[in-house]
């Protein structure tokens, strides 16, 4: 990876009650939502090691080092032919999350509750999407990357209303040093990303850091923290030493006066 300046500490929003929180984050006002010490020791424990002995997590074809469990639906789209409905013919990995911890709900909970409309889970041409995904960094980082449904599903009405993507995780597991969350405030249409394309093979889903500058912002969450920003900007995992597990979705913001769509 190569090396960058430290950025400036994140801009956040502490707490979650209302849509005027949420509006910081969507009006630029803040990088940031942190919710500190959101949950316990144990309760991240028994996820992670649920994580760490599932059957079904598997490791990242094209992103060494990082491990996933549950379906993201970036990947299943690349990988199916077309095949959605197989891909999530499996059980939501949220379901059987919630018979380990309480913790899982009460983050739902918490968001519907402190958004007007509630949360609609995204459907794609019938198929409804899996609204969870764990993933587990060993030794490794994450290049600056983004996440937009908007962009990558052009096709979709429904991924055409969203007007803003974000990325909520619950650090379950953080490396004693590094594992920061990184962010740019910039967005690359699908023409600059291609250019700007990390050449290697296995960090080809990223763009290159020198093509881009030093972050805006960075944030290090410790056991328990959830941090909620905007996916549809460049972010980055620094390299860490030791495991670094989340738990974590996607939300998808279409206005004021609709649901949020969650997926992962």
């Amino acid at each position: 990876m190569v090396g960058s300046l430290r950025a400036e500490p994140a801009r956040v929003v502490s707490d979650l009650r209302r849509l005027a929180d949420w509006k910081q984050l969507f009006d630029g006002r803040v990088d940031a939502i942190h919710l500190t010490a959101f949950a316990g020791p144990k309760e991240c424990t028994e996820l992670v090691k649920f994580i760490a002995t599932h059957p079904r997590t598997v490791g990242y074809d094209n992103a060494r080092g990082i491990l996933r469990l549950g379906n993201s639906f970036s990947d299943v789209r690349k990988s199916t032919s077309g095949n959605i409905a197989g891909a999530y013919a499996s059980v939501d990995i949220v379901e059987e999350a919630l018979g380990v911890s309480k913790v899982i709900s009460q983050l739902l909970g918490v968001i519907t509750a402190s958004w007007p409309y509630g949360l609609e889970t995204y459907s794609y041409r019938g198929v409804v999407l899996h609204r969870a995904i764990a993933r587990r960094i060993i030794g490794a980082h994450a290049e600056p990357h983004d996440d937009n449904i908007s962009k990558e599903v052009c096709e979709d009405a429904v991924a055409l209303t969203v007007k803003c993507q974000l990325g909520v995780n619950l650090y379950l597991e953080m490396p004693e040093m590094g594992g920061e969350l990184e962010g740019w405030h910039r967005q690359l249409n699908a023409e600059e990303y291609d250019r700007l394309r990390n050449p290697e093979p296995d960090l080809a889903y990223g763009v290159r850091r020198d093509a881009i500058g030093n972050p805006d912002w960075e944030i290090r969450p410790v056991l328990g923290d959830v941090i909620i920003f905007k996916n549809t900007e460049l972010h980055a995992i620094r390299q860490g030493e030791g495991s670094r597990t989340t738990w974590g979705f996607f939300l998808g913001y279409r206005g004021d006066e609709k649901p949020l769509l969650v997926w992962s």
